[in-house]
C-alpha cells in the first residue's frame, strides 16, 4: 500500500472512534471499542512493521539530536508510523479525558470541545480538558482513584 494511503486510511480509521466519544460516550459499543485495546491491536502491527521491519531507517537517525530525528523523519515510513504513533496516542488521552469526565461529574458538553482539540492537538486539547476540570471540580492532580 502507498504510504500517502496508508496515512489516509490511519485517519480515517480513528474518526469512528472519536466519533463514539464524542456522540455516544455512554454506548456499550463506546466502552468496548473506544475503552478497550481494539485502537492498539489495529495500529501497533502496523506502526510496528513500519519502523521495524519495513526497511532500515536512514543512515544518520538518532533520537538524541534534533538533526538525528530530523533524518529519520526523511523517510516516509518513518513519517507514517509517528503519525500513527499521534494517532494512537491522542485517542487514548480522548478516551482518559471522556471517562475521567464521566468518574468526576464534569457535563460531556463541556468535555467535546477538549475531545475536538485533543483530536487535532493533543496536548493543548489535554490542557483545555485539565482547565475544565480545574474550573468545574478544582481537582489538578490525576488520580484515579479519587474520581469516585
Amino acid at each position: 500500500m502507498p504510504f500517502d494511503t496508508l496515512f489516509k486510511a490511519a485517519n480515517y480509521a480513528v474518526i469512528p472512534f472519536w466519533l463514539l466519544l464524542i456522540v455516544a460516550p455512554r454506548w456499550s459499543w463506546t466502552q468496548r471499542l473506544v475503552h478497550s485495546p481494539v485502537v492498539l491491536l489495529l495500529f501497533a502491527p502496523i506502526y510496528a512493521y513500519l519502523l521495524f521491519g519495513f526497511a532500515p531507517a536512514p543512515e544518520g537517525v538518532e533520537f538524541s539530536s534534533l538533526y538525528g530525528v530530523m533524518v529519520g523523519f526523511s523517510a516516509p515510513h518513518i513519517v507514517v508510523a509517528g503519525w500513527i504513533h499521534y494517532l494512537i496516542f491522542d485517542l487514548f488521552v480522548g478516551a482518559w479525558e471522556s471517562r475521567d469526565a464521566r468518574r468526576r461529574g464534569i457535563p460531556h458538553l463541556l468535555v467535546v470541545p477538549c475531545l475536538l482539540v485533543t483530536l487535532i492537538g493533543g496536548p493543548i486539547g489535554l490542557l483545555l480538558y485539565v482547565l475544565v476540570r480545574f474550573f468545574s471540580k478544582r481537582v489538578l492532580e490525576y488520580d484515579e482513584a479519587g474520581a469516585q
